[in-house]
């Protein structure tokens, strides 16, 4: 993904906080806690859904100045 990059703070918070929430997505949707440990809820697909929405937010974060994170309307459906 490229982007013009406006200020670096905060990429790495967003990365992992989309990280996290994903991971609170699969769990919302059934997906056993256990499972996720064991990452036998993380097949390549799963793996490249949520790289790819960690990405994402974190392009659109080092895009502004500060640390200002997107919201999730802001982000197409990965």
């Amino acid at each position: 993904m490229r982007v013009t990059v406006a200020d670096t703070i905060g990429a790495g918070d967003s990365f992992m906080s989309a990280v996290i929430h994903r991971l609170a997505e699969l769990l919302a949707d059934g997906v056993a806690p256990s499972a996720i440990r064991d990452g036998s809820a993380l097949d390549r697909a799963e793996l490249e859904r949520l790289g790819a929405f960690a990405a994402a937010c974190a392009a659109i974060t080092v895009s502004r100045t500060g640390a200002n994170p997107p919201v999730l309307a802001e982000l197409r459906p990965v």
